[in-house]
């Protein structure tokens, strides 16, 4: 990549693709919430990790509607704050608390929870793999552990894929590469479900109106604050081509397939603590 490409993105800039690539994810709603619940099946008396909960959407969620016990945990304090705003802000069940910590060293004993959820901001630890065996260290001998990340898909090139990393703020991985790292953490019996179009029950009609409601272009300001800050380092030619990079970038992203989203389940092989000792 030239140091052209490695142009600091704007604020606005991060937002869009942001709501573009988790924001389709996140338009499925209630439904990837209720098919978590159903492999989790968290109940008062169980205990539940949300590791990378991000604002704490979906450890809410869970909390409301199932009173088990749910914590959530991500290395952003900002993220976390804001969580903890969420929470005081309605009627949150006790059962729901957050801590900051890093991913890939989790605050918690071995074999304390009941199942475990790594959401997509998993994916920005600096060591994922670390992080994935951290998640499933935690959770209890046969108790459910899912992945809910971003995949790599063959139509986005690899210089498209760097400017995607920098821009959303974690690296996707291969499919094949996630549930690699569950294997080698002790996890067996894995399953996928694809929910890039919306899961897979969604109807073609519902996954092309989310898809069109998630498509996204810069505007005439984001234009112009994208050329300023190229000009201001390299000149008028690379600010234009800067703003050409960035709008090529959201139009990829805005096909339905330019990135997925997989749901991994597997189950914590009650061996996998001894061999690991």
């Amino acid at each position: 990549m030239s140091d052209a490409d490695r142009v600091p993105p704007v604020p606005a800039v991060l937002r869009l693709v942001q709501m573009v690539v988790l924001g389709r994810w996140r338009a499925t709603g209630e439904d990837l919430y209720r098919e978590l619940v159903h492999l989790l099946e968290p109940a008062p008396g169980k205990e539940i990790l949300i590791s990378g909960c991000g604002d704490g959407v979906t450890a809410e969620w869970i909390a409301r509607r199932t009173r088990a016990a749910v914590t959530g945990v991500d290395p952003s304090a900002e993220r976390i704050g804001r969580a903890e705003a969420r929470r005081r802000a309605i009627a949150i069940p006790p059962s729901l608390t957050y801590q900051q910590a890093a991913l890939d060293d989790l605050p918690h004993e071995t074999a304390v929870f009941d199942g475990s959820v790594g959401e997509p901001v998993l994916a920005a630890a600096d060591d994922p793999a670390r992080a994935v065996a951290e998640l499933v260290r935690v959770t209890k001998p046969m108790g459910p552990v899912v992945l809910l990340q971003p995949t790599w898909s063959s139509d986005i090139a690899m210089g498209a894929r760097e400017l995607l990393v920098e821009r959303l703020g974690l690296r996707p991985h291969l499919l094949v590469e996630w549930k690699q790292m569950l294997r080698d953490a002790g996890v067996v019996d894995i399953q996928v479900q694809d929910w890039t179009s919306g899961g897979p029950g969604a109807s073609a009609t519902r996954s092309t109106g989310s898809r069109a409601a998630l498509e996204t272009h810069l505007n005439w300001r984001q234009k112009v604050q994208i050329a300023g800050r190229a000009w201001r380092r390299w000149g008028w030619r690379e600010a234009r081509g800067a703003v050409e990079r960035e709008t090529t970038l959201l139009r990829e992203l805005s096909r339905e397939r330019s990135i997925g989203f997989q749901l991994i389940k597997g189950v914590k092989w009650p061996h996998a603590i001894l061999s690991s000792s």
